[in-house]
């Protein structure tokens, strides 16, 4: 069931997205930073004295899926699948829910694949750890690829032009384990036109403790 977006919701998210350094995973400035950055890491960790691994990220359950749609200029057609199942808390952070002082949860669930510069991004609020109607869902979504003569580069996110939904939901709460179906449906993305993202989530969220 498609849930709506408060108007409210969306503008701290926006708002939000400027302040929290995780939130810009969804962003490509984000990732043209990154792979500079990474670059650099990757440099200064080839010492011959140096022999630990420049960049190390952890792998666990997945966000994966389909999406389809055409490129701004018509010249391709999207229909990629993606399986994301990495993450970092140097690059991106990872999946992770808190429990408000009103007992509802706010979860944000975080997959990559550092390769391709490519992730998802899914958050939502509980009323509690048995709900299955998440509210406030907001994804964000980035895929790249490269051709033998071009590169692909599709990212996209919830808007008011944009269908978001969550279905299927369980929360394992002894385990901190999500499980899911998710889509996102509408032309606000960066081909401009009607795109469809739909995929799955299984994997394992943290609380942090303070």
């Amino acid at each position: 069931m498609a849930r709506k977006v408060s108007k409210s919701y969306i503008f701290a998210f926006q708002k939000n997205k400027q302040l929290n350094f995780l939130n810009m995973i969804g962003k490509t400035k984000f990732f043209a930073g990154l792979v500079g950055l990474v670059l650099l890491v990757l440099v200064a960790g080839c010492k011959d004295d140096d022999p630990q691994p420049a960049f190390e990220y952890q792998t666990q359950g997945f966000i994966k899926g389909k999406f389809t749609g055409v490129s701004k200029d018509n010249s391709y057609t999207f229909n990629e699948d993606f399986n994301y199942s990495q993450y970092s808390i140097l690059f991106g952070g990872f999946a992770e829910y808190e429990i408000n002082d009103d007992g509802s949860y706010s979860v944000q669930l975080y997959r990559a694949n550092f390769a391709s510069l490519g992730a998802a991004t899914i958050r939502f609020e509980l009323d509690n750890a048995t709900d299955t109607t998440p509210d406030n869902v907001i994804i964000s979504f980035e895929y790249n690829k490269e051709l033998n003569d071009k590169f692909l580069t599709f990212t996209m996110e919830s808007d008011f032009d944009n269908t978001t939904t969550v279905t299927d939901l369980t929360f394992d709460s002894g385990t901190g384990r999500f499980k899911g179906k998710f889509s996102l449906t509408g032309a606000d993305n960066s081909s401009g036109k009607n795109a469809s993202v739909t995929g799955e989530f299984d994997l394992i969220a943290k609380r942090p403790v303070q």
